[in-house]
């Protein structure tokens, strides 16, 4: 009997490990609308943290912030780590993060799908759509 009871309580406490083990990563959806170097530099720190503590981060680029998805945009280095925003989506982009600019960016600013950076790809509003009503989905807005 003390067997099956050690057995039953040792069960109790490493059911819930097992279950969080189980569980989804957090989804994290960032959308980037600011013109604001600094703000476009910390959606881009605070996405590459996240993606380091297990989150599946996605971010979309609209208005003025889809010049960073450009090839050959220009760069500001910002203190303390002297990077830019377009360090950052580089770096997010070799961590597997999708990172997209809205469609209707493109034809509005005069560019195409070539002059974005390698890996940028144009946004399907279905699917973005479908992140941002994921129950398990977070969402960040600049």
């Amino acid at each position: 009997m003390k067997k099956l009871t050690s057995l039953v309580i040792a069960g109790m406490l490493t059911l819930p490990l097992v279950l969080n083990a189980n569980q989804k990563l957090s989804n994290l959806m960032v959308i980037v609308t600011s013109n604001d170097n600094v703000t476009q530099l910390m959606a881009g720190v605070l996405a590459i943290q996240s993606k380091k503590q297990g989150a599946n981060v996605s971010m979309l680029y609209c208005g003025k912030a889809g010049d960073l998805v450009v090839k050959g945009s220009k760069e500001t280095k910002l203190k303390p780590k002297n990077m830019s925003p377009q360090m950052l989506i580089k770096k997010l982009l070799s961590m597997g993060t999708d990172i997209e600019v809205c469609p209707p960016y493109l034809p509005n600013a005069g560019k195409t799908k070539a002059d974005l950076i390698s890996g940028v790809t144009v946004a399907k509003p279905p699917k973005i759509a479908a992140k941002i009503l994921d129950k398990d989905t977070k969402i960040l807005s600049y």
